[in-house]
Formats: C-alpha cells, sequence, structure tokens
C-alpha cells in the first residue's frame, strides 16, 4: 500500500466583515439602574371553604361539628364506587381466570370512596379515600 493522495491546499479564511460603525467607535453608555423587586406578602385568611377541608374524616360515621349548620353530629356516610375498586376487580377478574371473583370490590367498603353528609341540614362535609 502507499501513501495517501496529496491533500490539496485550501483557501485562506476570508476577511472579517466591515463594522457596522465604520470606523467610529459607538459612543459609552451610562450605566443603567436596575429594576426592584418588591415582595408583598401578607397574612394567611381562612375562609369557610378552606375550614372544610381542614376536618379530619375517617371511613365510617365520624362526629363532628357540622361546618353548615354548626351543630354537633355524627356523619351520614354513603359508599360509592371508585377507581380503586374498578382496578381491584378487572386485577381479580384476571387473576382468577373468571368473572365470579370481580364482584368482591363492590361488596367491600374499604375498596370503596365513603362521602359524609350532616344527617341535619344534609350538606356534603367530606370524602375519606382509601389509601
Amino acid at each position: 500500500m502507499g501513501l495517501p493522495p496529496p491533500y490539496e491546499p485550501s483557501m485562506p479564511n476570508p476577511a472579517p466583515p466591515p463594522s457596522y460603525f465604520g470606523d467610529n467607535p459607538p459612543p459609552p453608555t451610562a450605566p443603567t439602574a436596575h429594576p426592584r423587586t418588591v415582595v408583598v406578602t401578607s397574612a394567611p385568611t381562612t375562609s369557610p371553604s378552606e375550614t372544610t377541608s381542614e376536618i379530619k374524616i375517617g371511613p365510617g360515621p365520624t362526629g363532628i361539628t357540622c361546618p353548615n349548620c354548626n351543630r354537633s353530629v355524627v356523619t351520614r356516610v354513603h359508599y360509592v364506587s371508585n377507581n380503586r375498586t374498578h382496578i381491584i376487580s378487572a386485577g381479580l377478574c384476571v387473576l382468577t381466570g373468571c368473572c365470579c371473583g370481580c364482584f368482591v370490590p363492590y361488596c367491600m367498603r374499604s375498596c370503596k370512596s365513603a362521602n359524609h353528609f350532616c344527617p341535619k341540614c344534609r350538606a356534603f362535609i367530606g370524602t375519606y379515600t382509601p389509601s
């Protein structure tokens, strides 16, 4: 094998472009002051809608003071199916190979969300979702 073919000489780098200012450089500018940032803070306020989210409720009837009628009551609970119920049902259907086991989660309260209501004024208080 011989040597590789010789390289052809390349063109020299082109001249830089002409200046935008011609022969006169731009005048110096005075430094500008940076804009100030103002931080406004305020004390947190509580509204009636925020107090309902702070109520601790469980999976069963819970004794609380109703935020709507201000009475001390034990909540009425209505259990409803949620995504967890449907996922467990589908998983049991796949694992057992038949549809017999897929109805079990719909009969269990631990697989459903618990909606709490006031028995006196019938106001919605909150939802407990099992984790």
